[in-house]
């Protein structure tokens, strides 16, 4: 019996892909440095770690409210009023198995079938079938300042149509590390507000921020409160990524919605790692500040190391933990038999021959690009940066 179409047209996550090959390769027995992971190399801090278990002690292993518990959510809402002076209200709000998992009932909530969906590029892997699988249709926008990898206002502008309903914007952004100012933000919000659509902010790096100006969120303009769908998480923030605990932050009638699909499908997010989400969000903070001093430092030697390299391009991450050049100047190219024409056959080729795992930028809407994630040591990251430096010198 055939699979459904839309399973059919559903691509699989690069990033995912390139786990499965790592671990094979691993398996085998190959040397591999690896620069694909989207999550803190950082162990999740003690007191998060023990609340977790004493949940478990304590029994708190039955089901909880499926837009989850109340207590957490009123933390939330505690949070999102101290950190943006923004009120939510606990029954707008959604807890859910992941960011990722609200990212994707958002859309579904706002979305039908042939409405559009704006989406700039370079865009997170996962936006993309998101989208298809709300039978929605995308227009991406292409920034034209490639130094700089992020939407002007006449661009936005230029994409809006009568079918608009959503704009996805991503900052700091995965996978360029840009951050959008105040005052980018401020034109784009005219944009959005003047034209109706909603726009789902994934702020889920927020935290992760390395410019003087800081970490601008789009809960500080209340012009666009009643369009705004805020997804965040406690994944990047506190090191707890496997724990899969994000949220929506959203107008009541969107976050009863999705409360009411999330009611279908997975039910509550796991009771245990709710708990540990409301130590994170309670509990003490330094954790953050010494990770974003760790990525800091590591930003600016991934940096150094990437521009040092000839006819290599590369924008200074403004924020989250990855970098992501211009390696096009190397295309074009016949070694050992292959032909090094696109970022896919690019990153093949420093696997198989230099040891190192980096992520096309095909997978991210830009195919001149590659992606690195700087949250590992120093120390790998030095041998990551040898073999990818000596791997495109050997295409020159």
């Amino acid at each position: 019996m055939p699979l459904s179409q839309r399973m059919i047209r559903m691509s699989e996550s690069q990033t995912v892909a390139l786990n499965s090959t790592l671990a094979r390769l691993r398996r085998e027995g190959v040397d591999v440095v690896a620069l694909g992971a989207g999550e803190p190399d950082f162990d999740t801090p003690d007191h998060i770690k023990q609340a977790a278990i004493a949940a478990i002690e304590q029994g708190y292993t039955k089901y909880t409210p499926a837009e989850g518990s109340v207590e957490l959510r009123e933390a939330i809402s505690r949070w999102l009023l101290e950190e943006y002076r923004v009120h939510y209200k606990p029954n707008e709000i959604v807890v859910s198995c992941g960011a990722k998992y609200a990212v994707f009932q958002a859309i579904l909530a706002v979305c039908d079938p042939g409405d559009e969906v704006i989406l700039p590029s370079p865009y997170w892997v996962s936006y993309p079938e998101m989208i298809q699988l709300a039978d929605a249709r995308m227009r991406i926008i292409d920034p034209a300042n490639r130094r700089h990898l992020k939407i002007t206002v006449a661009e936005l502008e230029a994409a809006v149509t009568a079918k608009t309903r959503l704009l996805i914007l991503n900052s700091p952004s995965n996978p360029s590390g840009a951050v959008y100012s105040r005052r980018e933000l401020a034109e784009l919000v005219q944009v959005i507000a003047r034209s109706g659509i909603y726009v789902l902010a994934d702020e889920i790096y927020d935290k992760i921020v390395f410019t003087e100006e800081g970490f601008t969120s789009l809960t500080q303009f209340p012009e666009i409160r009643e369009q705004l769908l805020l997804v965040n998480g406690v994944s990047k923030s506190y090191a707890m990524t496997g724990w899969r605990i994000g949220y929506l932050a959203a107008p009541e009638p969107i976050a009863q919605a999705v409360k009411k699909y999330q009611g279908h499908t997975t039910s509550n997010p796991t009771s245990i790692s709710q708990k540990a989400a409301l130590a994170a969000m309670q509990g003490p903070k330094d954790f953050i500040r010494d990770m974003h001093q760790a990525f800091l430092s590591r930003r600016d030697y991934v940096y150094q190391r990437l521009t040092a390299v000839p006819k290599v391009q590369c924008l200074l991450p403004e924020g989250a933990f990855y970098a992501f050049p211009d390696v096009s100047a190397y295309y074009g190219v016949e070694k050992d038999g292959r032909r090094i024409s696109d970022s896919t056959s690019l990153c093949q080729y420093l696997l198989e021959s230099y040891g190192v795992a980096i992520v096309p930028g095909v997978a991210f809407g830009m195919d001149t690009h590659v992606r690195l994630s700087y949250a590992t040591s120093m120390e790998e990251l030095k041998r990551a940066l040898d073999r990818i430096e000596n791997g495109l010198l050997s295409l020159q």
